[in-house]
């Protein structure tokens, strides 16, 4: 696999259950470290760099399910990320449902609401490289509007976005370039604009359709 993802950008990765969006997420943020091959943040290899260096050199990982302790309240889930007042307070201003229950522990709330907890601290402080792997999963429509927007303007901030998804409608709405993802291999890559329905397909189903006419059959070939 060879994907790079830019500064201010928003790269979607595409693909069908089981081609590999996952472990993808997983290598870039260092849970998995690749057998080979390398990963590289701002041209320097940090393929053997732990979660945690990764982290602080600015690489986050939005994990699928949400990224937030059930336990802990919201105010303590943002403390965690923002131990500054002043930051927890702008984002009690932007996100005022959040404000008015902020002694209530996250478990607690909605899946909408727990996906903006998690996303909301980073507008404060924009990671250099966001990882979002399926972030608008289990969301009503509404919510994932919202959702969509706060990448949008963590992109405009200037962070480089990888956002995994299976609902393809959704996240062309907001990508830059896009990359068809399977069994493991990047089979596209190149900006929306040039995302076709055959390349869709093909990256969902594996398949290639052949246009039927005469004397022509329809016919399905491995790509």
């Amino acid at each position: 696999m060879d994907l790079t993802v830019r500064a201010g950008e928003i790269l979607a990765l595409l693909g069908p259950n089981g081609a590999g969006k996952t472990t993808t997420c997983r290598v870039a943020a260092g849970l998995l470290t690749p057998r080979t091959g390398q990963v590289h943040l701002a041209g320097r290899d940090v393929t053997h760099h732990s979660p945690v260096h990764r982290s602080r050199e600015g690489v986050l990982l939005a994990p699928e399910g949400r990224g937030i302790f059930p336990a802990l309240t919201i105010d303590e889930n943002l403390t965690l990320h923002l131990p500054d007042r002043t930051d927890r307070d702008a984002v009690y201003g932007r996100f005022p449902a959040l404000a008015a229950r902020r002694t209530v522990t996250a478990g607690s709330l909605s899946g909408g609401e727990q996906q903006l907890l998690a996303l909301a601290p980073l507008l404060q402080r924009p990671p250099k490289v966001l990882i979002a792997d399926e972030p608008s999963l289990g969301l009503a429509p509404r919510v994932v509007d919202e959702v969509f927007r706060l990448l949008s303007e963590l992109r405009d901030a200037g962070t480089a976005l990888l956002l995994v998804e299976e609902k393809a409608a959704e996240i062309l709405g907001v990508a830059d370039r896009v990359a068809y993802l399977s069994q493991g291999r990047v089979s596209w890559c190149g900006p929306r604009a040039e995302v076709r329905a055959d390349r869709l397909t093909e990256a969902y189903l594996g398949i290639a359709a052949q246009p039927s006419g005469p004397g022509n059959r329809t016919e399905a070939t491995r790509p």
